[in-house]
């Protein structure tokens, strides 16, 4: 029996031991913590020496430095460490530690960067023109430096579309904006934001304000729209909506006006005439008589024409008639009434 159990006890020991030594080791991180997986990141962009240490004792192993060399050694027994020195060259390396008596393989990564720095400029030949009329677009170019190969863009175009997010490779790439109408309130801005290893925040540029201009709502007020003859004057203003005029819009407006055919010799034509911010002018028209007429008026700015009319309705005066059902009636009964007013302002 003490046999038996001498036995066991020898077995159980040799199993544990097997199993210590079948324990792959973890590496000593950037951050100065044990890492299967770990990483280092030199913000500096300076040559950087990288220093390998295990957390426990290791066999033959070979590290691969990830840039065609590698080094070779029977055993790494912490604190000792293994050093490699890289040039200042911004760029990533995979780092490989291989144990082969253990089949481990560990992989790590080391990042030798800049800090990020976001930067938007306008093209050579637009000369910085910001204003367009939507639809349209305009280019910008990623003008950001010490971008590298983990740089993460996020462009805002200010326009309620979805972020475009692009890769380091849009660092120097002009980028084509489409606004289209009613996707901006006039004025907006254009953010374009960097990360990467060693962005502790992320780096943001913009460029505005962007003016995202549209036609004028064209639009008329007379003094009437009904009347009743002889009365046959009416006055006409120019009470166009004057796109993003208040927001920096105040390009010079022109307005053409038909006042239509009623008078002989073909339609009436005024234009085109330039027109105050806001207009002013009131134009009498004294219609030939009674008839239904139609006034048209087209207001233009640098985006393009907006046209609208309004129709007058000139006829007959009112005529006050009530009539009723019956002509006698007894108390307590119903008696209807009719209201025959005949004219053309009649509006009941």
């Amino acid at each position: 029996m003490n046999t038996l159990r001498v036995s066991v006890a020898l077995i159980l020991q040799i199993l544990l031991q097997v199993t210590a030594n079948a324990q792959c080791p973890q590496i000593i991180d950037g951050n100065g913590n044990a890492s299967a997986t770990p990483r280092w990141v030199h913000c500096n962009g300076t040559g950087y020496t990288l220093f390998i240490q295990t957390t426990i004792a290791t066999g033959s192993y070979t590290i691969n430095w990830g840039d065609g060399t590698s080094s070779t050694s029977a055993s790494l027994v912490p604190p000792t460490t293994v050093s490699h020195t890289y040039p200042a060259t911004l760029r990533n390396y995979t780092i490989t530690f291989s144990e082969p008596g253990k089949a481990c393989v560990i992989t790590g990564l080391l990042v030798i960067e800049r800090p990020v720095n976001a930067s938007i400029t306008r093209p050579v030949g637009s000369g910085g023109a910001t204003t367009i009329c939507a639809p349209g677009f305009l280019d910008f170019i990623n003008s950001s430096t010490d971008a590298s190969v983990n740089t993460t863009f996020r462009w805002d175009f200010g326009d309620g579309s979805a972020d475009v997010v692009k890769g380091a490779n849009d660092s120097g790439v002009t980028t084509s904006h489409t606004y289209l109408r009613n996707t901006v309130n006039c004025n907006t801005i254009v953010t374009l934001e960097a990360e990467n290893f060693c962005t502790t925040v992320p780096s943001f540029a913009s460029v505005g304000p962007i003016n995202i201009y549209d036609i004028d709502d064209a639009g008329i007020t007379p003094t009437a729209t009904v009347l009743c003859y002889p009365d046959t004057q009416v006055g006409f203003l120019n009470t166009s909506n004057l796109n993003c005029r208040p927001q920096g819009n105040t390009t010079q407006r022109f307005e053409y006006w038909n006042f239509g055919n009623y008078w002989g010799g073909g339609d009436s034509l005024l234009g085109w005439l330039p027109f105050a911010n806001p207009p002013s002018q009131t134009y009498q028209l004294k219609f030939p008589g009674k008839g239904t007429y139609t006034v048209t008026m087209v207001d233009s700015n640098l985006c393009g024409r907006d046209t609208t009319q309004q129709t007058i309705v000139i006829g007959d005066p009112l005529v006050a008639l009530l009539t009723s059902d019956l002509d006698t009636v007894c108390a307590g009964n119903r008696i209807r009434f009719f209201n025959n007013t005949a004219g053309v302002a009649n509006q009941s």
